[in-house]
């Protein structure tokens, strides 16, 4: 029997070499060696100078809190040819922090959000992956709370609360509950969230055609693949609405995806206002809640 994953496995080796004319370093490309109990934090930058302090200083904290709870860690930052002087500011926080566990990958030229994402599935050294936008921010404590989920669960995703913040205050609550099929009418779970990088790479990855809508279209794709996703009630971090942040650039660009979304995965019509669950509630100290 012919090996279902061989035909994605060679397209992600077509795409690496295409990354390896555009940036600086070596590209390791752990697409069937990852190891299962680790997390690689995951940063793309674009332009985002003021906010990658920030970011990296909450994922810096997290390295020791997972590994205090028995789990290996790395960050990896991928600068996508900023123009704004944040890959200088790497560089220097790099050599401020000597810190072996925190990789960096300069590109020279732009690649794209969801390109990013899929280098970084190849690249990580762990089967879990965390999306962490530049601009927002880990809560590190709780981290290890969903990497033992996902990994307990065998789910694809693990998404919690996310508390939205604008101007220094708190805003809402955004990711907070379980998916359900109102996800085919607007996107209702972010892409900071931890996920099952082999899984991600078996089903395809990220679509580039998808810019902004690139992490609602891969949930609804990983709904309509019956993979599962677990709501961890609990708070992974703060989602900042700043004007310029990446939530706004993503915002202003949905409505030109929004149709095409509806026809590939609401074709009737009706979906949308199905309330049927496909999602779970767990929580490591707890188990499932639903």
């Amino acid at each position: 029997m012919s090996d279902p994953g061989a035909t994605f496995r060679s397209l992600g080796r077509i795409e690496g070499a295409a990354f390896r004319d555009s940036f600086h370093g070596e590209l390791q490309l752990h697409i069937e060696s990852k190891t299962s109990r680790g997390l690689t934090i995951f940063i793309p930058a674009w332009n985002h100078r003021p906010y990658l302090p920030r970011a990296l200083r909450s994922a810096l904290t997290a390295l020791d809190h997972l590994e205090e709870a028995g789990f290996e860690a790395e960050i990896l930052v991928a600068d996508d040819a900023s123009r704004d002087g944040s890959q200088k500011l790497l560089r220097s926080i790099r050599v401020l922090y000597d810190e072996p566990r925190l990789k960096m990958l300069f590109l020279d030229r732009n690649h794209g959000l969801p390109r990013l994402r899929n280098l970084a599935l190849r690249e990580a050294r762990f089967q879990y992956v965390c999306w962490l936008d530049a601009d927002n921010e880990l809560l590190p404590g709780n981290l290890p709370l969903f990497l033992r989920s996902i990994i307990e669960t065998g789910a694809t995703v693990a998404h919690g609360n996310l508390v939205a913040r604008r101007e220094g205050e708190a805003a809402n609550l955004k990711n907070n509950t379980p998916a359900n099929m109102h996800l085919t009418a607007d996107s209702l779970i972010d892409a900071f969230a931890l996920f099952d990088a082999g899984r991600l790479l078996k089903i395809g990855g990220y679509h580039p055609w998808f810019y902004s809508g690139s992490d609602w279209e891969m949930i609804l794709h990983l709904i309509s693949e019956e993979e599962e996703l677990v709501f961890v009630p609990a708070v992974l971090g703060y989602y900042y609405l700043n004007e310029g942040s990446m939530f706004r650039e993503a915002q202003g660009n949905l409505s030109s995806i929004r149709s095409l979304l509806r026809r590939m995965y609401a074709q009737t019509g009706t979906r949308e206002w199905d309330t049927q669950k496909v999602g779970r509630t767990y929580h490591p100290e707890i188990g499932y809640v639903d």
